[in-house]
């Protein structure tokens, strides 16, 4: 069946100043302002696991930072070349996210007007300016550079001439131009292949250490290639052992996208039981995959259902593969001290070893995950012929989203029998000396699940989770500080009167100074991570950022330098005057042009880095403490009028050295202000340690230090 969609990318609007949508009824002459989704045609020829590639994050076709050029068909079929007398050819659009599409362009917004039709290709390319027509863009769609590790390596994808609907929103339908092959794997263990030899291809690994080979290949006509390889798994510890997995009928054509998963386990079955990790578990236990479910077979809903009422495989803490006897005498780590005290996602990680992809065992912090969202709501009795007993059937619903989930009563074995087949034992990555963490119940406590410690030696079932790990770009860490600063921003009770002039009449105006809870930058020091696609906890990340000391920079800088050196900050356009006279500047003075403020760059209208005066007015009406976070001094700042209180990390100044986490017993912050020191590179820097804060005119602007923002807001009559 032709998959029509792979993945569709929420619209948003491409104007600069507005996010009204126009609801448009008929075309009109005047051009209205439009918004576009994006879609790929394809038809994706999968073997594998994971053949819905639409809810697969790793098979999108574009991704975060990747742009595609867009024209503008007249009603004559000409390109409309101006708008406004600027530029409307091959227009830049990216997305920072691979949802948000951006216009980069003079013009604010991509208009219709009666008869107006869109033709966009992707990937993005300069050297499409000069085409006047649909077919210069077809010709240009040259094939693809040998270095396939890049945006422009992946296959030209072009639309036809489309006509806008009505609603002004309007879906630009990309198909491939050449056919793309994507191989995946994921064993941590060396494998050999026949196919890396045979094609062209670029490797990448991702966070999960999943490798990828991508393949581009002019395929005008139908062909069918073959994907063979080999794994050994295993080491001196656990053992080797080789797996082979064959894919003989991938068949690829231009236009379409060969997906290969040389996965061991499908990864469509984990259940999503609405967890806030994104944590989703398997519905069977590891070992109960026969043959049948391996590497080129889809497990469907009957499969599945065969395959819970299976035990499968009993393995020792941290081992691959089954033995006659579970003793001390037979384990591995035979004085505990071999292994980690947490084997997820490791060579020691059955889960991950066994079934590939993105499995792993669960860890301690799963298991009670599990238990705190979910209820248990019956218990079936049922004969299992892999021990021949009775054995129960638990189900647990999951609070969340009311999907289920079945464990089973299974006991463990020591030494070679079976023992407590009526409880269950489900055991984890995580482990303290002879002992790991078990989900578990007994019939003789309770029959809800709780974690328990097992000895390591025996033999335990295994329930795999699924966590394909998805790390959050620097532009959406960002994005999170700079929606919420507002809203977050501490008032300390300042405030500050200045003159202005307002329909002609001079008057005094006041102003209350708020200030960032946190430093400039601390968005790049914290990770954001989850799995899944969970739903992210921005006020726990922000909370996060609370604990961060931020960005240092020299005074200017509005990238983070990998090092600070003087002699090179002198051939900067920013160092020119390279020295002031002395008290030439007062402490209102914002002597740091705005193209050089990296907060006026990145944050919202009207935050700042501060001046020398906005820092006196902070010292004038604040109280300083001292106090220890996760090993570190910091500074509360307490508002003698309110009570509000501003943290402050303690971290010293950076000078002709490299930019590294340099913390202490003193804070330095950068103004905006020039300094008084003759002859010399200096700036203001607000300084505060022990119990004293104060201003010091002396601070080095080639020197590194932290940035605390400020906002002016004016207090209406």
């Amino acid at each position: 069946m032709k998959q029509l969609l792979i993945f569709t990318i929420l619209c948003l609007s491409l104007m600069a100043c507005t996010d009204d949508i126009y609801m448009a009824q008929e075309p009109s002459a005047e051009g209205k302002a439009m918004r576009f989704e994006v879609e790929v045609i394809d038809q994706p020829r999968t073997k594998g696991q994971v053949m819905d590639v639409a809810d697969n994050d790793i098979t999108r076709d574009i991704k975060s930072g990747d742009s595609f050029g867009l024209f503008i068909i007249d009603g004559n079929g000409d390109f409309v070349s101006n708008i406004d007398g600027k530029n409307a050819k091959n227009l830049k659009l990216t997305t920072p996210d691979g949802k948000a599409w951006n216009i980069e362009s003079d013009i604010k917004e991509v208009v219709h007007k009666l008869g107006y039709r869109y033709v966009a290709y992707y990937p993005y390319s300069a050297d499409f300016d000069n085409c006047s027509s649909t077919d210069d863009i077809y010709k240009s769609l040259t094939a693809p550079d040998n270095d396939q590790s890049s945006q422009a390596a992946i296959d030209w994808m072009y639309t036809e001439p489309t006509t806008p609907q009505t609603n002004a929103v309007t879906t630009l339908a990309f198909k491939h131009r050449y056919a793309k092959i994507d191989i995946y794997h994921s064993f941590t263990q060396g494998h050999t292949c026949n196919w890396a030899s045979l094609y062209q291809f670029t490797k990448t690994i991702d966070d999960n250490n999943v490798e990828h080979y991508r393949y581009i290949l002019d395929s005008s006509s139908e062909q069918t290639i073959a994907i063979n390889g080999k794994y050994t798994i295993g080491n001196q510890y656990t053992g080797i052992k080789e797996f082979s997995y064959s894919c003989p009928d991938i068949i690829v054509e231009n236009g379409r996208h060969a997906i290969v998963y040389t996965y061991r386990m499908d990864e469509r079955c984990a259940v999503d039981l609405g967890l806030p990790s994104g944590v989703r578990w398997s519905p069977i236990n590891l070992g109960v995959e026969s043959s049948q479910f391996m590497a080129d077979t889809y497990m469907d809903d009957s499969e599945i259902a065969a395959a819970i009422n299976k035990l499968g495989k009993r393995l020792s803490w941290g081992e691959l593969f089954e033995k006659d006897t579970y003793s001390r005498d037979t384990y591995i780590d035979y004085d505990w001290n071999i292994m980690p005290t947490d084997i997820s996602e490791t060579t020691y990680d059955a889960a991950r070893q066994l079934w590939g992809g993105h499995w792993a065992m669960p860890t301690e912090t799963d298991l009670n995950e599990l238990i705190a969202y979910t209820e248990e709501i019956s218990r079936e009795t049922i004969h299992n012929d892999e021990i021949d007993r009775d054995i129960s059937k638990i189900t647990l619903r999951s609070k969340t989203n009311g999907k289920e989930i079945i464990f089973l009563t299974n006991g463990y074995i020591a030494n070679a029998n079976v023992s407590s087949p009526s409880d269950m034992y489900y055991v984890s990555a995580n482990r303290s000396g002879s002992v790991a963490t078990a989900l578990r119940t007994t019939t003789t406590t309770s029959t809800t699940p709780t974690t328990s410690t097992v000895y390591r030696p025996y033999g335990y079932c295994i329930r795999p989770v699924l966590k394909e790990l998805f790390t959050y770009p620097s532009e959406l860490r960002q994005d999170i500080i700079t929606r919420n600063i507002d809203n977050i921003a501490v008032d300390l009770g300042i405030t500050k009167e200045v003159e202005e002039t307002i329909d002609g009449v001079t008057q005094t105006v006041k102003y209350k100074l708020l200030w960032s809870p946190f430093n400039y930058g601390v968005d790049s020091k914290v990770s954001l991570q989850n799995y899944n696609g969970a739903p992210i906890d921005e006020d726990y990340y922000i909370q996060n950022c609370m604990k961060s000391p931020g960005m240092r920079l020299a005074w200017g800088d509005i990238e983070e330098p990998a090092s600070f050196s003087t002699e090179e900050y002198k051939t900067r356009p920013i160092a020119t005057p390279w020295s002031y006279p002395a008290d030439s500047h007062d402490k209102d003075s914002r002597d740091l042009p705005a193209e050089y403020d990296i907060v006026q760059i990145n944050w919202p209208e009207g935050w700042y880095i501060p001046t020398a005066q906005d820092f006196q007015l902070l010292i004038n009406n604040i109280t300083v403490t001292s106090e220890s976070i996760e090993g570190h001094t910091w500074f509360r700042l307490t508002s003698k009028t309110n009570g509000n209180s501003l943290l402050i990390p303690g971290t010293y100044y950076i000078d002709d050295n490299a930019n590294t986490e340099r913390w202490g017993s003193t804070a330095y912050l950068q103004s905006c202000t020039i300094g008084t020191g003759t002859g010399k590179p200096r700036q203001y820097a607000f300084r505060v340690t022990g119990t004293k804060a104060d201003l010091n005119p002396e601070g080095g602007r080639p020197t590194g230090l932290m940035i605390r923002p400020v906002r002016y807001v004016r207090i209406t009559p």
